[in-house]
């Protein structure tokens, strides 16, 4: 069960969560989330997590519903 406090940080579609085994970044979809990467989890790790969210959500288009 994915709790709030899980979510490390979010931009747009894309988000970091800490799943008490490494720092995971996903893309939010119409029914689930899928998984881009995984990081050490460590300060570091999350940093670079951070970093890949921000990066996606700059370069990706946004997810629309419908169209």
């Amino acid at each position: 069960m994915i709790r709030e406090s899980d979510i490390k940080h979010e931009n747009g579609a894309h988000w970091v969560l800490d799943d008490k085994a490494s720092y995971m970044v996903l893309r939010t979809g119409l029914t689930h989330s899928t998984s881009d990467s995984s990081y050490p989890r460590t300060p570091d790790g999350l940093s670079i997590a951070i970093a890949r969210c921000n990066y996606l959500a700059k370069t990706r288009k946004p997810v629309t519903i419908g169209a």
